[in-house]
């Protein structure tokens, strides 16, 4: 059998795919509808499941709206913390699901009594019972009653909170609409209730514990508060003033105070004494601040300039030693030293100034060393008092918040309210449609899945198994999808090879010789030879046929169209390859021009449909060979040829190629022998033959699997020439006489 040809994965066309699917779509529908009806019968056997859910709101005590604004002058802090901690809200949504809250639920329904609940009493559906049968369902061993119904009640029980929002929904699943609703009204109630009386009860314990602890601390507060009045006569330490400070501290603070002013007195007096005396010496006294306030002095001053004015005045007209100039000069002379005295007098004052502001300094430096003295001396007697204070204070405002926690407590047991409450949103009812299971949307994904599988298993199955070689992707031709057909196939050995074959034990189909009798025209025997090709076809995938001469000098053409058409008259779709690489093929022999074909296909120039023609008056479709082409190994690439193979075993269902003896060798031999049929052109025993092959081999090479055929003609048919002439002439072609 030849060997099979390496494809790449990488090289197989997407059409072979398309064409595999096209092939496998019905299969795959009745698959898919088997699937949607067995789905749909196995749901009608389970027992349908309704559903029931109520709305509650976790809402602050007297809250009249869930949807109040929490920012609003009206809401109480209650009911802002309740309703903005999501915390909160998580922990009610476990406490819905709180084992003796659902087992007393359980007992208020009655549900140990129910076979939904309690699978000790029976089945509740068909599929429960079988699986019943297969020791699949049923109560689980050592399971108690009250495990079994708190188990499936908390399975079918959902508590949620949803994002976003401060509600809480409880929904329940059930076979019975009614019962579903009931048993989710039921968890609420019975949570609303709990809640209030949970609430009660623990105020009522709260307030005990309080009242207790306030009859203990209040003898201990007066205690030590009366501790603390005695300790402080004993030390004489009084306290005054409205921080309720020590004498001590408060007095070395006054002269704290004091003793800052006093500093900045003394600093001032003598600054304005050092800088009179500054002044005095270089003479400019008269701009002190002090000498400008003094009215004597500037009194003085005045009559000083104005006797000055007078001298300056005189001095143009009377001598110095005029006694009126000598009076004046005497005037200023006694005002300048009593100025002189004046000022030294003011000067005498600020230094007293200073002086005094020095000793004030100093006494009151000695009164606070005094109080300083005192309070060192009493500093452990103060740290005790302290201490004996802190102490009375702590306990004053453990009383003081117990006393408001006490208050607090007796207006809620007033009110007789818990301080959060559960409020129901929407009750719930009971459902009318299922929601398990959807019988027709089930069974249709279940279809539309199987479905997809099915493609997915057929495209990776052409992926991996769908290419006879690795060459380019070609076109499709037509509407039809060319993809590889998954068939047996001969392999090939050279004639030098024929005893290693043989040794192997290949054992090949006898050679079928067909000839004309006298009683039997060509006609007939061309019948012969369509009904054996057409029983030999496989169900998937294209029929192989190499249709070649005996020898060079036979040239198989007109057999070749003869068979095509008589093959395409059994409504089969035939395709017709030429192979001719030196480019003079049969194309005007079957009427149809022969500008491009195969070899352009296969160097990739041109599509399939650019390549197939119709053989005229026929449905036969024609493959020419186009321009020629070098036959030499290295110019032809197998891979390609066996892909233009693939493609069309997937269009068509006969693939008649034809050739010369020389030609047609070297493509068996370059497609490794991937033909289900040979046919070998003879002339007849009258006529010179060249020699035949023997038993087992075509075209020299031993095969096994290959349906070898000889077709003998005595003469060129007159019935098959006169049609070719006639198909020749209708299409415009040239005919050409056969060997």
């Amino acid at each position: 059998m030849p060997a099979k040809a390496t494809a790449s994965p990488d090289d197989i066309e997407l059409s072979s795919v398309f064409g595999a699917l096209k092939k496998s779509f019905r299969r795959q529908l009745v698959i898919s509808g088997l699937l949607f009806g067995l789905t749909y019968a196995t749901l009608m056997m389970i027992a349908p499941k309704y559903q029931s859910e109520v709305a509650l709101a976790i809402v602050a005590r007297n809250a009249s709206s869930n949807f109040t604004d929490s920012k609003s002058s009206n809401s109480s802090i209650d009911s802002i913390t309740t309703k903005m901690d999501k915390e909160a809200i998580n922990t009610h949504v476990r406490a819905l699901r709180a084992t003796e809250l659902l087992e007393k639920v359980a007992e208020q329904m009655s549900l140990k009594d129910k076979p939904e609940f309690n699978a000790e009493l029976g089945p509740i559906d068909q599929i429960d019972m079988l699986l019943r049968l297969v020791g699949i369902g049923g109560p689980r061993s050592g399971e108690s009653e009250r495990d079994r119904v708190l188990n499936t009640l908390r399975n079918q029980l959902e508590v949620y909170s949803a994002k976003e929002s401060r509600f809480i929904g409880v929904r329940m699943t059930s076979i019975d609409p009614e019962l579903a609703a009931k048993i989710a009204n039921g968890v609420a109630d019975t949570y609303r209730t709990r809640l209030a009386n949970d609430s009660i009860v623990e105020v009522d314990e709260q307030q005990e514990v309080i009242q207790g602890k306030i009859t203990k601390l209040m003898p201990e507060l007066a205690a030590i508060e009366t501790e603390v009045d005695r300790y402080r006569r004993e030390i004489d330490s009084y306290r005054g003033g409205a921080q309720n400070v020590g004498l001590n501290e408060q007095q070395m603070s006054e002269l704290t105070a004091e003793l800052v002013k006093a500093k900045g007195t003394r600093g001032e007096a003598e600054a304005r004494a050092k800088s009179a005396k500054e002044m005095m010496k270089l003479g400019s006294a008269d701009a002190l601040p002090d000498v400008q306030k003094s009215p004597l002095i500037q009194n003085l001053v005045q009559q000083r300039v104005r006797i000055e004015r007078q001298i300056s005045e005189l001095s143009a007209s009377l001598l110095p030693g005029h006694p009126r100039m000598q009076q004046l000069n005497a005037d200023l002379a006694g005002l300048k030293r009593q100025l002189t005295g004046e000022i030294n007098k003011l000067v005498d004052s600020l230094e007293k100034e200073a002086r005094v502001a020095q000793g004030r300094e100093d006494s009151i430096k000695k009164s606070l060393d005094d109080i300083k003295s005192k309070v060192v001396t009493n500093a452990p007697e103060e740290a005790k008092l302290r201490q004996l204070e802190a102490n009375a204070k702590a306990k004053r405002t453990e009383l003081e918040s117990l006393q408001a926690q006490l208050e607090g407590n007796r207006k809620k047991l007033d009110t007789r309210v818990a301080p959060v409450e559960v409020k129901v949103i929407s009750e719930a009812q009971a459902a009318s449609v299922p929601v398990f299971p959807k019988k027709a949307s089930m069974s249709a994904l279940v279809a539309v899945a199987s479905l997809i599988f099915g493609t997915a298993w057929t495209v990776l199955r052409s992926l991996f198994t769908g290419a006879r070689s690795g060459g380019s992707a070609t076109t499709s031709i037509g509407s039809r999808v060319p993809s590889a057909a998954n068939r047996a196939e001969p392999v090939l050995a050279g004639a030098p090879l024929a005893a290693e074959a043989r040794t192997a034990g290949a054992k090949a189909p006898p050679v079928t010789p067909i000839s004309p009798t006298a009683s039997l025209g060509t006609e007939t025997v061309m019948a012969n030879l369509v009904r054996r090709l057409a029983l030999k076809r496989p169900a998937e995938g294209g029929h192989r046929t190499l249709i070649t001469g005996e020898g060079p000098l036979i040239e198989p053409g007109a057999e070749a169209i003869e068979l095509a058409k008589a093959l395409a008259e059994q409504r089969a779709t035939v395709v017709l390859v030429d192979w001719s690489p030196s480019g003079h093929g049969i194309a005007s022999l079957a009427g149809v021009s022969n500008k491009r074909g195969l070899t352009e296909l296969l160097l990739g120039e041109i599509s399939f449909d650019e390549a197939v023609n119709r053989l005229p008056t026929s449905t036969v479709h024609f493959i020419g060979c186009g321009a020629s082409l070098d036959s030499a190994a290295g110019d032809i690439d197998p891979d390609q040829l066996n892909l233009v193979l693939d493609a069309l075993d997937e269009a068509y269902d006969h693939i008649i190629v034809t050739g010369g003896h020389e030609d047609a060798r070297f493509l068996f031999e370059a497609i490794q022998g991937r033909f289900d049929a040979g046919v070998i052109v003879a002339e007849g025993k009258k006529r010179a033959s060249v020699l035949e092959d023997p038993a087992g081999s075509f075209l020299g090479f031993e095969v096994s699997d290959i349906d070898v055929i000889r077709f003998e003609r005595e003469k060129l048919p007159q019935a098959v020439s006169q049609r070719i002439m006639r198909a020749t002439q209708r299409g415009g072609g040239e005919a050409r006489p056969v060997n």
